[in-house]
Parts: C-alpha cells; sequence; structure tokens
C-alpha cells in the first residue's frame, strides 16, 4: 500500500513536471521578420486584435476590433418565402434530384451578410543607425500570450514585447534598448477605411466610419461595391483608435499627424480602440454607442496602471484559462 502510494506521488510529480515544461516550451520561433499576413503573430483578447510582423526599423502592426462591421441592422425577414421551399428540397433530395434540391436552396438563401473589417495599422519606425541587425529574433509564447521581436544594430539590444490585455482592455507594446536613452520612434496609424488622424495630448488618434455597405469580395456586379452614405443616418458604423505613450527619460514632440519620440530608455505603448456598435437590431450611427468615450475608458483604465502591473494581470488571466489544458 505504502509502495503504491509512493509511486503515484513520483507519477503525479514527473507528470505535472512534464506539463509544467511543456507548456514553457510552447512558442513560435523565427529568424526573420514577416513579409506577409500570414506569417505574422497574433494576438488578443477577445475583442482587439493584432498581427505582428515584427521589422526592424518599420514595424507594422495590424489591428482588428470585434464589432467593427459594414452595414447596419437587416428586417427581421429578409426572405418571408424561404419556409415554402423547404418541403420542396426534401422531396427533391428524396427522389435523388440533386440539382433540383440545390436550385431550390437558393429560393431559401437571404440577403448576403456585411463585410467584417480590419481597424487599422499601427506603425512604429525605429531610428536604429545604417548598421545591418544581427541575432534577429521574433516569438510568440503561446503560453503567455506574448509576442516578441529582438535584434542587435552597434552593440545594442533591442527588444519589443506585446501582448493583449483582457482586463486592461488594451493592446500593450513595450520597446526597450540594453544602453539607456537608445530609443527613438515615431508612431503612425492609418486604415482602409475613411478616418482621419491627430494628436491630442501626447497620444495619436485616429477616428473613422465604416461603410454603409460592402459587398463580399466575391460579388463582382454592383457598379458600388463599397458605399459610404447613408441618407437615413443609420448604418455606417463609427470608430476610434487611441494610441498613448508613456516613456521613461526622453521627449515626445507631434510631427504633422504622428508622435516623435527621442533619446527614451523605455517605451510603453496602450493601444485603445472602440466603435459605437449598439446590437444587431440597433443603427450603429445614429444611435450608436459613444465609441470615443469607451475608447477613453479603456485607455484610462490600462495607462494609469505601471507596465509590471498590466503584466502580471494579463499574466494571470490568461493562464486561468490557457493552463485549464496541456
Amino acid at each position: 500500500m505504502i509502495r503504491s502510494t509512493i509511486f503515484s506521488l513520483l507519477l503525479t510529480s514527473l507528470l505535472y513536471t512534464n506539463t509544467a515544461y511543456a507548456q514553457k516550451q510552447l512558442k513560435l520561433r523565427y529568424d526573420k521578420p514577416a513579409t506577409e499576413w500570414t506569417e505574422a503573430l497574433p494576438v488578443g483578447n477577445g475583442r482587439l486584435g493584432a498581427m505582428v510582423f515584427g521589422k526592424v526599423n518599420e514595424e507594422l502592426i495590424q489591428l482588428n476590433e470585434a464589432t467593427l462591421w459594414s452595414g447596419g441592422p437587416v428586417s427581421e425577414n429578409v426572405n418571408p418565402t424561404a419556409f415554402d421551399n423547404l418541403a420542396l428540397t426534401r422531396a427533391a433530395l428524396t427522389e435523388g434530384d440533386y440539382k433540383k434540391a440545390y436550385d431550390l436552396t437558393k429560393n431559401m438563401q437571404g440577403l448576403y451578410s456585411e463585410s467584417y473589417l480590419p481597424l487599422g495599422d499601427l506603425i512604429i519606425k525605429q531610428e536604429t543607425g545604417s548598421t545591418k541587425p544581427a541575432n534577429y529574433y521574433r516569438d510568440l509564447n503561446i503560453a503567455d500570450g506574448i509576442a516578441t521581436t529582438a535584434f542587435t544594430v552597434d552593440g545594442i539590444s533591442y527588444k519589443r514585447e506585446l501582448f493583449a490585455s483582457a482586463p486592461g482592455e488594451c493592446i500593450i507594446i513595450r520597446l526597450t534598448a540594453s544602453q539607456q536613452k537608445k530609443l527613438s520612434i515615431t508612431v503612425d496609424a492609418k486604415s482602409l477605411l475613411r478616418c482621419k488622424t491627430s494628436v491630442q495630448q501626447q497620444s495619436l488618434y485616429l477616428d473613422g466610419k465604416a461603410p454603409a455597405h460592402a459587398d463580399p469580395n466575391y460579388i463582382n456586379y454592383n457598379k458600388e461595391p463599397i458605399v459610404y452614405e447613408d441618407t437615413t443616418g443609420c448604418r455606417g458604423m463609427r470608430f476610434e483608435l487611441i494610441v498613448k505613450p508613456i516613456i521613461k527619460d526622453g521627449t515626445i514632440s507631434n510631427v504633422g499627424n504622428s508622435i516623435q519620440i527621442k533619446d527614451a530608455t523605455e517605451i510603453v505603448l496602450v493601444v485603445s480602440a472602440a466603435t459605437s456598435f449598439n446590437g444587431f437590431d440597433t443603427c450603429p450611427d445614429s444611435d450608436g454607442k459613444d465609441e470615443k468615450k469607451l475608447a477613453a475608458e479603456h485607455l484610462a483604465k490600462a495607462s494609469n496602471k505601471k507596465y509590471d502591473r498590466l503584466l502580471k494581470e494579463h499574466l494571470q488571466d490568461f493562464h486561468k484559462f490557457f493552463n485549464r489544458v496541456s
């Protein structure tokens, strides 16, 4: 009995140790930046998502927000005669006439759905000199939900760490260097959607509006596949992106509609975004939520905390779900 108990304890300890070790090794690792979207590394918190390319002098981080769609509410019953074709379709299938059944199912379809849309691109231009980078490395730590890019230029090691915090409702980006006051970057934002950028109180803002209608990319028979104007004022969702830098050492200034940071030792970028989405049955424009207020609230919630606390809260929240499996 004692021997059996000892064996069970040893086996449990071994399995726990191996599982813990395996969790720590869950990384996707690369020795060069992504050249296309499918090679970028994803992070997300369920609402905000980012694809991290890991570029050296001009980092590209493509962003999305879960509720950002074109269009607006649709009528409750877009095809009132759909049910009339159900029995006919079943009969055709029973008779083995699959072409007829296929044609009948077309009579049961509704409208094409609207389009899920990209929020925008965050571009970080980093001054590292003209020397070719060495020791390049990027990874996605799947067990922690953190994407890292690291490289060395002229003997200085640079690192970028990025995670999407669910407790903080923001994406957090930290840039560090092995020597003090060696970080100089310019932060820009752009979007494929109609938008304008501005710098307010040392934060970068991108305000935009989604189309009132967008055809799926496999439809090509409409003259205007993308329509922005809606005379009723109902369709076309608004959105806002805010990027706030928090720096150690150095200076912050605005150059046009971008933010320039010079000679910093550490930079933390807090990225917040929100839309005016107010439910599937509510006009996202005329009756939408206040996206500016929401984005500002998320930003304040995260930017009032130090990086170490944001990271700790993120890991606690992430591990609570991720560590349920191995």
